[in-house]
C-alpha cells in the first residue's frame, strides 16, 4: 500500500512539472526495432553472467517493437512426456544510440516484457537484471526500470540483450523500449505500475476487507447474502493475485498457483450466479445444476495433482473460452429473470456480469497477444464496481431491515399502548372488586365484634331485666361492658403499626378506669419485643379481644386484688401473660361448662395462628398468649 502511493504521488508531481521542462533538455529515445533469435531446448536454465551476441548459434531477424507470439490454444504434449518440458529461449537486441555523456545515470524503462518465463536483461554483454521469482508467474505484468551502468567518462551501454526462456506453447512478447534519464521517464514508468500494479492491488485488498466486514456482521445476522459477499471477495482477490505478483517467489508452486488463478474466475461467476439467484428468487434449477458442474469439472480436471492430462497453465486459454460462454450466460439470464421478478440489483448484477465479460474477452485478447500488448488489463477495474455495487444491495438491504425493524417496533409500541390501556382497566376493576371486598369484610368484622361483644352485653343484660333481676350496679356495669367493646371496635378502625407494646399501651389505657373501680391494683412488667409484620387490623382485635376477656374474667369471676400483665420472647413466639392472684378455678370445667368465654379465646387465638393455655390454682390463675414473631411459626 506505500508503495502504491509513492507511485501516485510520483505521478502526481511528474506531470506536474512536463510542462515546465526545459526547451533544451532532450527528449526520451523510443526503441521501435530490434532484432530477434530464438533457440529450442528443454528444461530452464539460468543466464550467464557474459553473454556476447555473435556468440548465440542462429540468424538474427529484424522485428518491430511491440513484437509478440501468438498461444497455441491446445498444447502439444507428447515431448513433455519423452524429454521434458519443451522450452524456446527468445533473445533479442537493441542497438542504443550514441548520447552524450551526462552526470547523471540513465535508465532502460520497458512498459511490458510478458515472459511467462526466466527474463535476463545484458548491457554490452554483463548481466544487468534477472528475475528472481517463480518460472511461469514472473514479472509478465510488471514494468521493467533498470539503470544502466556507465563508464567513468560517463558514456552509456551501446547494446542490451534481453534474454526471454519460456515454455515453447507459451506466449511471448517485447514492448517498446526507452531510453533516457529519471527526469525524463519516472513519470511515465510511476504511471505505468499504478495502472498495471498498484490499483488492481488496491482493488481486490479493498474488496478483501469488505468481505472480511461482510463475515463478521454473517456471523451476528446469519444473512446468506453476506457469507457470498465474503465468499466473491475472497474469489476476486485470489484472481487479481498474478497481476501484482512476480518480483518475488511466491508461497505455492507454480500449478497451484496457477489453478487458483484460473479457477477462481470460474468461482467468482457461479457467486454471482448465486447472488442474483437470491435476488430475483427466481433460480432456474437447470442452469444451477450446469454452472456447479462446470465449476467443478474445470477444477478436477485442472487440479495439479492429477496426472495424464495437460497442466492448468498450458489449459488455461480454453479454459477461458469456456469461462466467456458460461459467465455471458449468467449474465444474461440473471439480468432477464431480475427484470421479471423485478429486483433492480439483480439487473445491476446482471449488467455487470455481461459487462465483466466484454472487459475479461479483452484481457483475454490482450493476454493472448492478439491485441497491442502495450494495453492496460481492464479486468482488475471491476472490483471497484462490484464491490460498490454489492455494498449498495447490502446497505439497501440493510436500510430495509431497519425500516421493518421501525415497523415492527411502531406495531409492538401500538399493541403495547392497547395492552397497558387493558391492563389499566382490568387493574381499576379489580381495585374496585378489592375495595367493595373490603368494606364487605369490615363490615362483616364490625358486625361481628358488635355482635360478640356489645351484642352479647345487651342481651345478657336484657334477660337479667325480663327475669327482674337487674338493679343499677348491674345496669352500670353492663354499660361499663358495653363503652369497653365500642371502644375497642374503635381503637381496631385506626391503622395498626406492628407494635404490640402500642397495642398493649392502648389496652391498659381504655381499661385502667375500669380496673381502679373494681379495685384491682395492676402491675406492668412489659419489656420490648420484636415487631410483628402481620399485626393488622383485624388481628389486633382479637389480641384486644383475648386479652379483654382474661381482664372481664377476673374482674367477674375472682376475687383478686391484683394483676400482672407481662412480655416475653421464646423460641421464635412472643409470650403475653395475664396473672392475677385469686383463688383459682378448675380449668377443665370451666372449659366444658356452659360458658364460652375460654372457647372464644382459643378461637380467636387460633385465627392469628396463636396458641393460648390457662393454669389455675389456690393461689391464682395465669392465662398465657403464645404470638409467632413470623407467620408460619
Amino acid at each position: 500500500m506505500i508503495e502504491t502511493l509513492r507511485s501516485l504521488l510520483a505521478c502526481l508531481l511528474m506531470c506536474g512539472t512536463l510542462g515546465q521542462a526545459q526547451a533544451s533538455e532532450p527528449e526520451p529515445v523510443q526503441l521501435t526495432t530490434a532484432q530477434t533469435l530464438e533457440i529450442e531446448g528443454y528444461g530452464y536454465s539460468a543466464p550467464s553472467t557474459v553473454v556476447q551476441a555473435s556468440s548465440l548459434a542462429g540468424e538474427w531477424k529484424e522485428v518491430h517493437l511491440p513484437h509478440a507470439t501468438v498461444r497455441q490454444t491446445l498444447p502439444e504434449t507428447g515431448e513433455r512426456r519423452t524429454r521434458g518440458t519443451p522450452t524456446l529461449a527468445t533473445w533479442y537486441r537493441l542497438h542504443l544510440p550514441e548520447l552524450p555523456p551526462i552526470a547523471d545515470t540513465r535508465y532502460l524503462y520497458i512498459p511490458r516484457v510478458k515472459s511467462d518465463g526466466q527474463v535476463a536483461v545484458y548491457a554490452d554483454q554483463r548481466l544487468l537484471y534477472q528475475s528472481h521469482a517463480s518460472i511461469l508467474w514472473n514479472t509478465w505484468n510488471l514494468p521493467l526500470w533498470l539503470a544502466l551502468g556507465q563508464t567513468s567518462t560517463g558514456d552509456s551501454p551501446r547494446e542490451v540483450l534481453l534474454r526471454i526462456e519460456r515454455p515453447r506453447e507459451g506466449v511471448m512478447a517485447l514492448s517498446t523500449v526507452w531510453l533516457g534519464e529519471a527526469s525524463e521517464l519516472s513519470w511515465r514508468f510511476h504511471l505505468r505500475h499504478l495502472l498495471q500494479v498498484d490499483l488492481p492491488y488496491m482493488s481486490s485488498v479493498t474488496f478483501l476487507a469488505a468481505g472480511f466486514l461482510a463475515l463478521f456482521w454473517f456471523r451476528q445476522q446469519r444473512k446468506p447474502l453476506l457469507l457470498l459477499f465474503f465468499v466473491a471477495s475472497l474469489a476476486s482477490f485470489l484472481r487479481t493475485l498474478h497481476y501484482h505478483v512476480g518480483e518475488h517467489h511466491l508461497l505455492v508452486s507454480d500449478e497451484w498457483f496457477s489453478w487458483v488463478t484460473v479457477n477462481s474466475l470460474f468461482w467468482l461467476i457461479a457467486i454471482a450466479h448465486f447472488f442474483m439467484n437470491h435476488l430475483h428468487g427466481a433460480p432456474l434449477p437447470g442452469l444451477n445444476r450446469a454452472v456447479m458442474s462446470i465449476t467443478v469439472l474445470t477444477s478436477v480436471l485442472t487440479f495439479p495433482a492429477l496426472t495424464g492430462l495437460p497442466d492448468v497453465y498450458a489449459l488455461s486459454s480454453l479454459a477461458y473460452i469456456v469461462l466467456m460462454i458460461m459467465g455471458t450466460t449468467v449474465g444474461a439470464v440473471g439480468f432477464f429473470q431480475s427484470r421479471k421478478q423485478a429486483s433492480r440489483d439483480g439487473m445491476w448484477l446482471g449488467a455487470w456480469c455481461l459487462l465483466g465479460m466484454l472487459l475479461w474477452l479483452y484481457d483475454w485478447f490482450l493476454q493472448t497477444n492478439r491485441i497491442n500488448i502495450e494495453g492496460v488489463y481492464l479486468g482488475p477495474y471491476t472490483n471497484f464496481l462490484v464491490l460498490a455495487l454489492l455494498m449498495k444491495i447490502l446497505l439497501s438491504r440493510y436500510v430495509g431491515a431497519l425500516d421493518e425493524v421501525k415497523q415492527v417496533n411502531a406495531s409492538l409500541e401500538h399493541r403495547l399502548l392497547l395492552r397497558e390501556a387493558e391492563l389499566l382497566a382490568s387493574h381499576r376493576a379489580q381495585r374496585e372488586i378489592s375495595h367493595r371486598q373490603m368494606l364487605a369484610e369490615e363490615r362483616q368484622r364490625m358486625t361481628q365484634d358488635m355482635h360478640d361483644g356489645m351484642g352479647l352485653s345487651l342481651r345478657t343484660a336484657l334477660l337479667e331485666v325480663e327475669r327482674g333481676r337487674l338493679d343499677g350496679t348491674m345496669v352500670a356495669e353492663v354499660l361499663r361492658g358495653c363503652i369497653d367493646d365500642l371502644k375497642l371496635a374503635i381503637d381496631a378502625m385506626e391503622p395498626v403499626q406492628p407494635d404490640l407494646l402500642l397495642l398493649l399501651a392502648t389496652l391498659r389505657f381504655r381499661l385502667a378506669l375500669r380496673l381502679e373501680n373494681a379495685g384491682l391494683h395492676l402491675r406492668w412488667e412489659i419489656q420490648d419485643v420484636p415487631a410483628l409484620d402481620w399485626l393488622d387490623p383485624r388481628n389486633a382485635l382479637h389480641i384486644l379481644r383475648i386479652l379483654q376477656e382474661a381482664f372481664t374474667n377476673i374482674i367477674k369471676h375472682t376475687r383478686a386484688t391484683e394483676i400482672r400483665v407481662a412480655t416475653g420472647v421464646e423460641d421464635g413466639w412472643i409470650v403475653v401473660s395475664v396473672t392475677d392472684n385469686g383463688p383459682g378455678f378448675e380449668v377443665n370445667a370451666v372449659s366444658n361448662g356452659p360458658g364460652r368465654g375460654l372457647g372464644n379465646q382459643r378461637s380467636r387465638a387460633q385465627a392469628i395462628g396463636a396458641k393460648v393455655h390457662w393454669t389455675s390454682s389456690a393461689v391464682g390463675t395465669q392465662l398465657v398468649l403464645r404470638l409467632p414473631i413470623k407467620r408460619g411459626s
